[in-house]
């Protein structure tokens, strides 16, 4: 592997890389490290690595660092170890750290690799929820049975009302059961789900990381790079249903209000579909179709990029390559209606009605990576800007979504 291709891994890892000498100053920060820290390029060059980690931390460090490097050795990063960083502003977040060593012209160079886990985190505080919210209500129908047996058993009249009322116990301890099962299938779907769609794209990145390390010469490099676009597909992934299940806490918790900008609607469309073209499927063709060059509306910008990127990706996902996305926009009467029409697998007609419930999936993609989450998000974002989602599908023909939302919000 030559110079240029670890220049290129320096500086386009989506994983903090800072090289620093044996005193601790730091000689090489890259790109991710300077933009998740909130330094200019090169700004941390030639400062002390204490200058990222929360000042009460900092004298302590720097025994541990002088520990290390007595007898450095390579470290892998603690998933169970809480650790800190500062930002240039001082904000503080959760960071997974990873160190090793190297020896250049003599001199002795730590190499610190850092992953920010803020949404790491955040989606483990939502599981942490969902598991307790699951457990109280174990508790309180486990009290509610034990009250009901307890009342049997202190029923002292005669046969036949003891016979009644066993019934009645009996009915509603059934009538228990029944529920505690449909909690349980719901934490254990909602276990399995997450277990298998946050695991699925960590192997991808375990596995072509470790491909790229026995690609060392120059005639792979072609493999190189389609494992590394493996990587970043696969971080994506992870990425969006992150993003999923935080917009899913958020909205739950009313935490998300619309914030209304002034935009051409038209243009934002044009510049989204290039950058999906630029890093999403280069085997499908998008077609777009305005019947109004420039709309101008007032709605919240970063909302509709959710709408717009969910029903686009869908679109893709759910299409075979070599078919074509259309995508139209038309004005009528202070509306503007956007139109994006595949020629994928659609819908089938059972499963139609369920399609904007949380975690629903249709029968016919079980096999396609999803958290069913996506267009449930969409639709309360539309609701929240007074907009609203239709659309008409056939199976094995293909699926036309149709929003509607006003030029001004309401």
């Amino acid at each position: 592997m030559d110079q240029s291709t670890f220049k290129a891994l320096f500086e386009h890892s989506s994983l903090g890389i800072i090289i620093s000498n044996a005193s601790g100053i730091i000689q090489k920060a890259n790109p991710y490290v300077t933009q998740v820290f909130g330094y200019e390029p090169d700004e941390l060059v030639g400062k002390v690595v204490e200058v990222l980690l929360p000042e009460d931390l900092r004298e302590r460090h720097v025994n541990y660092r002088e520990q290390y490097m007595a007898n450095p050795h390579p470290r892998a990063m603690g998933r169970n170890i809480n650790l800190l960083a500062v930002k240039k502003n001082g904000e503080s977040f959760p960071v997974e750290v990873s160190l090793t060593f190297f020896e250049s012209n003599g001199n002795r160079l730590i190499v610190s690799f850092i992953n920010d886990i803020t949404e790491r985190r955040k989606a483990e505080t939502i599981l942490l929820k969902f598991t307790e919210e699951l457990e109280t209500k174990v508790i309180e129908r486990t009290k509610e049975l034990s009250d009901a047996l307890l009342e049997l058993r202190h029923t002292n009249e005669g046969l036949q009302q003891e016979m009644e009322q066993r019934k009645r116990v009996e009915s509603q301890i059934r009538e228990m059961l029944e529920n505690e099962k449909e909690l349980n299938e719901l934490k254990s779907r909602f276990v399995s789900m997450a277990s298998h769609e946050f695991r699925t794209p960590l192997g991808g990145i375990m596995t072509s990381v470790s491909l790229i390390a026995k690609y060392l010469t120059p005639e792979v490099e072609a493999k190189c790079t389609k494992h590394v676009q493996n990587i970043k597909k696969s971080v994506r992934n992870l990425t969006n249903i992150l993003n999923d299940f935080l917009s899913l806490d958020k909205l739950d918790q009313g935490k998300v209000s619309s914030s209304p900008t002034q935009f051409n609607l038209t243009q934002f469309i044009d510049e989204s579909v290039e950058d999906f073209r630029e890093m999403g499927s280069k085997g499908h063709a998008i077609q777009i179709s305005h019947k109004v060059s420039d709309v101008i509306v007032f709605q919240d910008k970063e909302m509709i990029r959710n709408v717009f990127s969910n029903l686009i990706s869908n679109a893709v996902k759910y299409s075979p390559e070599g078919t074509t996305i259309f995508i139209r926009t038309e004005l009528k009467d202070k509306v503007v209606e956007l139109e994006i029409q595949d020629q994928g697998m659609g819908i089938p007609q059972a499963d139609q009605k369920h399609l904007f419930e949380r975690f629903f999936r249709a029968n016919n993609v079980t096999n396609l990576q999803g958290t069913g989450l996506g267009l449930n998000i969409v639709k309360r974002y539309l609701d929240l800007m007074a907009g609203s989602i239709s659309f008409t599908s056939h199976e094995n023909q293909g699926t036309t979504f149709r929003v509607t939302l006003p030029v001004e919000k309401k």
